[in-house]
């Protein structure tokens, strides 16, 4: 599989760190640094994930960087310089069978939440899409996974 597309690697990141490891993140500093990667700094931290209690990773995968950013409370973040999201999202209809709750737009940037209907670890598991407006220029963007076990709890189910 030489000329998979730029979202194939993003969501093989997510996959790797953040679903596989949904019971316990804390285990991603290990992957991370199993990679090559380090933990980051505080103030170069995720601040969110910071206040919940979490860590940032830097993670260099097939020659590229990412930041995984999670909390063992809230969820886990993936960062892509070149986040493709049409693509993204085709990859996530066809293998999670998302189907989009909430769509949020600014000026400078979108917000696409989704739940995951495909039966398995991952059903009922919120993922969020952030990437920029096309006329801004930026090409970097974020998608973010939140357990279902989160989400009942935050529902109170």
């Amino acid at each position: 599989i030489r000329d998979r597309p730029e979202a194939q690697y993003t969501v093989e990141v997510l996959d790797s760190f953040c679903i596989q490891n949904q019971d316990d993140f804390s285990n991603i500093i290990h992957m991370a640094k199993s990679y090559g990667g380090r933990i980051l700094p505080n103030d170069q931290a995720d601040p969110v994930m910071r206040e919940l209690g979490g860590s940032t990773v830097h993670v260099p995968y097939e020659n590229r960087s990412y930041i995984v950013a999670f909390a063992n409370e809230g969820g886990c973040s993936v960062v892509a310089k070149k986040i493709d999201h049409i693509k993204l999202k085709a990859i996530l209809i066809k293998y999670f069978k998302v189907e989009l709750l909430d769509k949020q737009e600014s000026l400078s940037q979108i917000n696409e939440m989704y739940k995951v209907t495909a039966e398995g670890i991952y059903s009922g598991s919120i993922l969020s899409l952030v990437y920029a407006q096309p006329e801004t220029g930026f090409t970097s963007g974020s998608i973010s996974y939140v357990p279902a076990k989160i989400v009942d709890g935050a529902i109170g189910k």
